[in-house]
């Protein structure tokens, strides 16, 4: 009994060194069309340089600050604050449960706008995304009792971006990218 043991013992080695063969074959065979494939690559190193780099960038974010007759800041923590965006001639509220800020907007402090801004408060507003032909959105904010306001922005489209190039509020222009470039801090007196 112990022959035959010992005989199956040695069988059982030899089968599993054959299968170790046959495994150890497919690893130098693909390690070698690996290599061939890898060597048979060209450099493009240089042709990489001339490419400019291409990433995206958006900017449709506008501050506002919302003030009364006599330059007073009117915004609180808790002002209550309504967004829509219009699309296809209709005003649809933003609920974007999605997003960061899934209502488009969030209250924040003026330093966020501009460096050295003040520690009032300002509303921190997401453009519509829904662009017309002429690359311009509605957004509508309604703070309050106050009158809705009506805020259209005309955008740079550019390969790799999407920024706003002017701001109208209720049809005046307020903020206009060659004259302004620093801020997108506007101020609505209500």
């Amino acid at each position: 009994m112990h022959i035959k043991f010992v005989k199956n013992l040695i069988k059982n080695i030899i089968l599993n060194l054959n299968d170790m063969k046959k495994q150890f074959c497919s690893y130098v065979v693909l390690s070698l069309l690996l290599g061939f494939f890898m060597s048979s690559c060209t450099d493009n190193s240089e042709a990489l340089q001339d490419r400019p780099i291409k990433g995206v960038s958006f900017n449709t974010i506008f501050f506002i600050e919302y003030v009364n007759a006599d330059g007073t800041n009117i915004l609180h923590n808790d002002s209550p604050i309504e967004v829509f965006y219009e699309k296809n001639g209709i005003a649809e509220k933003v609920e974007r449960l999605y997003l960061a800020y899934p209502y488009g907007f969030e209250i924040t402090g003026q330093q966020e706008a501009i460096p050295d801004g003040s520690g009032e408060l300002c509303v921190k507003v997401f453009a519509s995304d829904y662009y017309s032909e002429r690359k311009t959105s509605t957004t509508f904010i309604k703070l309050g009792d106050y009158p809705v306001d009506t805020i259209q922005c005309l955008f740079e489209m550019i390969p790799n971006g999407i920024y706003i190039y002017k701001i109208w509020h209720n049809g005046i222009l307020v903020w206009d990218r060659t004259t302004k470039p620093s801020s997108l801090l506007i101020q609505i007196i209500k």
